[in-house]
C-alpha cells in the first residue's frame, strides 16, 4: 500500500509545482494554451472528418477482373482445341454456354467463324450468320477497364467486350470470338475535403482567444490605468490580477504611483513649509528688530529724559538682540537638523550624567524664579549611543522650556528609567492649562502657546520642533501629555549599546 501512496504524493507535488509554475510564467502560460487549442483543433478535426467523407464519396466500378475472366476463357478453349486438333473444345463452351443461358445465368457469347466470316458455331444467343470480320477485330479489347460511376450509382450501361483467338483445325483457319459483358468490381473513393481543416481551424482560433481574453483585459486595463496615470491622476490603482508577470507589472506601476505621488506630496509640503518658514521668520525677526531700531532711533535723536531712561533704552534694546540672535540661532539649528545630508555623530554617552550637569548649569535660572527641581534617576549608569552636543540641545530645551512655563514657587520633575529596549526620560513641571489642539501643536515650528492665556512672550517657537528633531534622528520618539495641572513631555532613546 505503501508503494502505491509514494508514486500518488510525487505525482500530486508535481501537479501542483507545474500549476504554479504556469501560475507565474506569462510565457509557459501561452505556451500551453497553445499547445491546448492546436489539440483541440486536430482532434475537431478528426472527428468532423467521417461526416464530410460520406458527402465526398464516389463508387469506382472496376471490369478488369471479369474482362479478364471472358478472355482467360477464351484462351484456355483456344489453346485446347489447337493441342487436340478437334472442335470438340469449342463444341463444350458452347454447350456450357447454352446451359446458362437455359438457367438464367449471365451467358456468353461465342463465335466460330472462317476466313470469309462465315458463321460455323454459335451460341443459341448469337444471330450471325456472316460476320465483317475486319470491324469485328476492331472492336476486340475497345472500351475502358475503368469505368466511374456516381456516387453510391453502379454503371447500368455497359458495353459489351469481345475477344478472339485464331484457331487452325486439320489445316483450316478459323476464329473464336467469344463476348459477354463483364461484371463490375464496385469500390468506393473517399475525398477529404477542406471543410473538416476549416472547422479545426477556426476552433484553434476561438479557442486561443476566449482563453487569451482574460489576459487582453489585464492588459488593456494596464494601458487605461498607465493612460489616467499619465495624465496625472497618481490616486488611480489598476486591479491585479494572477502571479504572472503580467500581474508583478501591474504592481510595480502601482508602486511607481504611488512612489511619484508621496513624493509629489512631500514636494508640495516642503514648499508650503518653506513658505511658511519664510513668512514666519520674517515676522519673528522683524518684531525684535523694529523694537531695536525703534528705541537706538530715541538714543540718537536724545528723547530721553535723564540718564536712567537712557540706561533702560540701551538696556531694552540690547534684551531685544539677544532675542534675535537666539531666534536666528534657534533658526539655524532646526535648518540644520532638517537638512537629509546632516549626519550625527552619535557615541556612547551616559544620561544620568549628562542630565546631572544640565541640571547643575540652570539652578540659578531655577531659583530665580522661585522654582524647585527633583531628580528621579536610576542608580545605574544609563548609556545610549547619542550625539552628545545634539542630546545636551535637546534636554536644555525641554529644561529651559519647564523653568519658562511653570506656575511660580511651583516644581519641575525630571526621571530616567530603563526600560527592556529603551531610556524613558521625563520632564514634567505645573503648568497653566493646555488644550487638546495645544497638545498636538506643541512640536510645530513657530508654534506658540496663546498669549492671551500665557506670561511668556519670548520665544522662537522653535524650541521644541528642534527637540522633536533631534530625538527622532537618533531613532526615538518624543510627546507631550497634560494631566492635573502638569505638562509632561515624555523622550524615549534606543539603547543601542551598553557599558
Amino acid at each position: 500500500m505503501k508503494k502505491i501512496v509514494k508514486p500518488i504524493v510525487f505525482i500530486k507535488r508535481l501537479i501542483q509545482i507545474m500549476r504554479t509554475s504556469i501560475q507565474k510564467s506569462i510565457r509557459i502560460q501561452l505556451i500551453t494554451t497553445f499547445v491546448f487549442c492546436v489539440f483541440l483543433g486536430f482532434l475537431v478535426t478528426r472527428v468532423t472528418t467521417p461526416l464530410f467523407e460520406d458527402m465526398n464519396k464516389r463508387a469506382i466500378i472496376d471490369y478488369s477482373s471479369s474482362m479478364e475472366q471472358i478472355n482467360m476463357e477464351a484462351k484456355s478453349t483456344a489453346e485446347t482445341t489447337a493441342e487436340e486438333n478437334s472442335i470438340v473444345a469449342i463444341n463444350n463452351m458452347i454447350e456450357d454456354e447454352n446451359q446458362r443461358l437455359k438457367n438464367g445465368q449471365n451467358a456468353l457469347k461465342v463465335l466460330v467463324t472462317d476466313e470469309t466470316g462465315k458463321v460455323l458455331y454459335k451460341t443459341k444467343q448469337a444471330q450471325e450468320v456472316q460476320i465483317n470480320l475486319h470491324d469485328m477485330m476492331s472492336n476486340v479489347m475497345s472500351f475502358a477497364i475503368n469505368a466511374p460511376a456516381g456516387k453510391g450509382e453502379v454503371e447500368l450501361s455497359r458495353r459489351e467486350f469481345i475477344t478472339f483467338y485464331p484457331v487452325t483445325i486439320k489445316g483450316k483457319n478459323l476464329y473464336l470470338f467469344v463476348s459477354g459483358i463483364p461484371e463490375g468490381d464496385v469500390s468506393y473513393e473517399t475525398k477529404k475535403g477542406p471543410f473538416p481543416f476549416i472547422i479545426g481551424f477556426l476552433v484553434f482560433i476561438f479557442t486561443f482567444f476566449y482563453i487569451t481574453k482574460r489576459k487582453m483585459k489585464q492588459i488593456e486595463a494596464m494601458a487605461r490605468g498607465v493612460k489616467e496615470i499619465a495624465k496625472g491622476n497618481l490616486a488611480y490603482r489598476i486591479e491585479m490580477k494572477g502571479q504572472d508577470e503580467i500581474a508583478s507589472l501591474t504592481g510595480n506601476i502601482n508602486h511607481m504611483a504611488e512612489e511619484l505621488m508621496v513624493k509629489i506630496e512631500k514636494e508640495r509640503k516642503v514648499e508650503k513649509q518653506k513658505n511658511e518658514l519664510i513668512t514666519n521668520v520674517s515676522h519673528d525677526l522683524r518684531t525684535p528688530l523694529t523694537s531695536i531700531m525703534g528705541y537706538l532711533s530715541l538714543l540718537r535723536d536724545g528723547k530721553y529724559e535723564n540718564n536712567q531712561q537712557h540706561n533702560e533704552y540701551i538696556k531694552i534694546a540690547y534684551s531685544k538682540s539677544e532675542q534675535l540672535q537666539n531666534l536666528i540661532e534657534d533658526l539655524f539649528e532646526y535648518t540644520k537638523l532638517t537638512d537629509e545630508n546632516f549626519v550625527l555623530d552619535l557615541q556612547e554617552v551616559c544620561i544620568n550624567k549628562l542630565l546631572d550637569q544640565l541640571i547643575e548649569e540652570l539652578v540659578p535660572q531655577i531659583e530665580e524664579r522661585s522654582l524647585t527641581i527633583e531628580k528621579k534617576f536610576s542608580d545605574e549608569d544609563l548609556y545610549a549611543v547619542v550625539d552628545s552636543e545634539q542630546t545636551v540641545r535637546l534636554f536644555d530645551n525641554l529644561l529651559m522650556n519647564a523653568i519658562k512655563y511653570s506656575k511660580d514657587n511651583g516644581e519641575i520633575l525630571v526621571s530616567l528609567e530603563k526600560q527592556p529596549n529603551n531610556l524613558k526620560i521625563s520632564v514634567a513641571n505645573y503648568s497653566e492649562e493646555f488644550t487638546k489642539e495645544e497638545l498636538e501643536n506643541l512640536f510645530e515650528r513657530f508654534y506658540k502657546k496663546d498669549q492671551s492665556r500665557s506670561r511668556v512672550e519670548e520665544g522662537s517657537g522653535l524650541g521644541l520642533a528642534i527637540a522633536k528633531n533631534i530625538v527622532e534622528l537618533q531613532g526615538g520618539e518624543i510627546q507631550a501629555e497634560y494631566e492635573d495641572g502638569v505638562i509632561r513631555f515624555i523622550i524615549l532613546l534606543p539603547i543601542l549599546g551598553e557599558n
